[in-house]
């Protein structure tokens, strides 16, 4: 490979002089070599961009286990808090705070069947798939072609007979 093109002395055999099979393996080696450099580049950036989300992925999840702690104990202290200042038997206080709990859950769960329930799959996807479909089975022209470029404009495709 040539490292420093044109550096030779002037009236040497240089890069003028040699063949274009030559200069061909030399733009494919050089080529080769810089994707293999960026090859390199990309993994060592990955490697370093993974040990990141790695370490935000263990930060989160200390997170939700101590968070997880904390609500268990302010469950309890709760239940607590009810029995000393409400006067309330230890077994209601626990059941308050239990069917608190139980009834925050199932607000989310109604949430969920409710977001579940206004879903509509891919519509626009299924849509251009079965179109793209019929005009491979050449049911229907695409827009765009000769027989579409001949239609009034704001026409789509339209089906064969």
């Amino acid at each position: 490979m040539v490292d420093n093109p044109g550096a030779g002395a002037p009236g040497t055999a240089g890069d003028t002089d040699r063949s274009v099979g030559g200069l061909v393996s030399d733009v494919t080696g050089n080529l080769s070599r810089l994707v293999r450099l960026e090859l390199e580049l990309a993994k060592a950036e990955a490697k370093i961009e993974a040990a990141k989300v790695g370490k935000g992925i263990a930060g989160f999840a200390v997170f939700a286990v101590l968070a997880h702690i904390f609500v268990i104990l302010l469950s309890v202290t709760i239940a607590f808090v009810l029995y000393e200042v409400a006067g309330l038997p230890g077994w209601a206080s626990f059941a308050i705070v239990t069917g608190v709990y139980l009834l925050i859950a199932l607000v989310f769960a109604l949430y969920g069947l409710i977001s579940f329930r206004r879903m509509r799959g891919l519509e626009r996807t299924q849509l251009t798939t079965s179109r793209l479909g019929a005009i491979l089975r050449r049911e229907i022209t695409p827009p765009g072609s000769e027989v579409a470029a001949a239609e009034p404009a704001g026409a789509t495709a339209v089906p064969r007979n």
